[in-house]
């Protein structure tokens, strides 16, 4: 399984992704401990990004448990912030949070993108610098799943008894209304360790030790069973005119009746017989393909840099690529993108898709020359291909 997942296996080593998936995801906690691992972010990188251009709430946020932290104590009205009020605000005692860190930092959104094609869900990254023995929220719990990924310094992390099993999408923790029980579990991430908690655990952490802590927490937003099944009655509705018809006449005013229940449960048994995971998967997935984080890095190169058959190529493997066969033809699709190619060029892009770093030299001879060229362009087009820049 770490063959189709690389990146989660990464995330979650030494636990095989295997056991993770059927042990912990959706289920328990899991303190990973991995000694020496390089930080997804540094310092230097934030410090760098928070410089390189203006930025606004709620994108960059204060929160501080121990006092409310209002946006014009370090922005103006329209929400612009000031860096040196943001960071006066966090020496004293505030955290700072960064939202969708991956829109801002290149090689998060590459990490974000990986992970989201190999699982096929959406996957978000906040930021957490959190100053020296604060606290940046009260326990809580997150209605999707979270990797948190210790970048600098320590932090304790203490998760409680009481939780909500499995929150849907739009449900949000509301203080004081989920007390969180007894303390079941203590722990300190040290820097280049990770912890995944399940939605709906409730937790809280506070910065350990003399020095600052950063986090970056990776959000898992899994699509529920109950949303594909909405969806499927929808494509079945489309289908069956029995279920556009309205609910009898005079049913909502009125005591609910056996002859309603039977109705309602003999056009649920009607429509689980019908549901086509085709359809209902095409709706979902055009849902994710529309959200999903691509990295075209390289695109501008790709167009106006020359490629011989010595031109070290790498193929993009955050981008996920089918190909089938139509009318004689062979259908590309890379991510919601399609492209028509000759039957006879199949050999050859299987050849390309099977390889990470290569040249077209060393693919063969599926096509001459100017054949691999024309292809290995068009596939640079399609951010299928990148330039190798490991390589000279």
């Amino acid at each position: 399984m770490s063959e189709r997942f690389p990146t989660l296996a990464r995330l979650v080593a030494p636990t095989a992704v295997s056991e993770f998936i059927e042990t912990y995801w959706e289920r328990d906690a899991l303190h990973v401990r991995s000694a020496g691992a390089a930080p997804l972010v540094t310092l230097a990188d934030v410090d760098a990004a928070l410089a390189a251009r203006p930025h606004h709430h709620p994108d960059l946020n204060l929160v501080d448990a121990a006092r409310p932290v209002e946006v014009e104590e370090f922005a103006d009205g329209q929400g612009l912030i000031d860096p040196v009020r943001l960071m006066k605000r966090f020496s004293a005692g505030a955290t700072l949070v960064w939202n969708r860190l991956d829109e801002s930092i290149p090689k998060v959104r590459a990490f974000c993108s990986a992970l989201e094609s190999e699982l096929g869900i959406l996957v978000q990254a906040n930021l957490y610098l959190t100053p020296p023995a604060a606290q940046g929220f009260a326990v809580h719990w997150d209605s999707h799943d979270v990797i948190v990924v210790q970048c600098e310094g320590r932090k304790h992390w203490r998760l409680y008894e009481a939780e909500i099993p499995l929150p849907m999408r739009g449900e949000r923790f509301v203080p004081g209304a989920d007390p969180p029980g007894a303390v079941w579990k203590e722990l300190v991430l040290e820097t280049g360790e990770a912890l995944y908690v399940p939605r709906g655990m409730m937790h809280d952490a506070i910065a350990a030790g003399d020095g600052c802590s950063m986090h970056v927490t990776v959000g898992f937003h899994a699509v529920r069973w109950s949303e594909v099944l909405i969806e499927a009655i929808a494509a079945a509705a489309l289908e069956d005119p029995d279920l556009r018809r309205g609910v009898d006449l005079g049913a909502l005013v009125e005591s609910p009746t056996a002859s309603l229940d039977a109705t309602l449960r003999a056009h649920a048994q009607a429509t689980l017989s019908r549901v086509r995971w085709d359809l209902v998967r095409d709706r979902v997935r055009a849902e994710y393909l529309r959200e999903h984080k691509q990295g075209f890095g390289g695109l501008l190169l790709g167009a106006t840099t020359e490629v011989t058959l010595d031109t070290p190529l790498v193929r993009r493997t955050a981008v996920r690529v089918e190909l089938t066969d139509v009318d004689g033809a062979v259908q590309l699709s890379a991510h919601g993108r399609t492209t028509r190619w000759p039957a006879h060029a199949r050999p050859a892009l299987e050849a390309v898709l099977r390889s990470e770093r290569f040249t077209l030299r060393a693919l063969g001879d599926a096509l001459d020359e100017r054949g691999w060229i024309t292809l290995a362009r068009k596939l640079l087009g399609e951010a299928v291909l990148t330039f190798d820049a490991t390589r000279p």
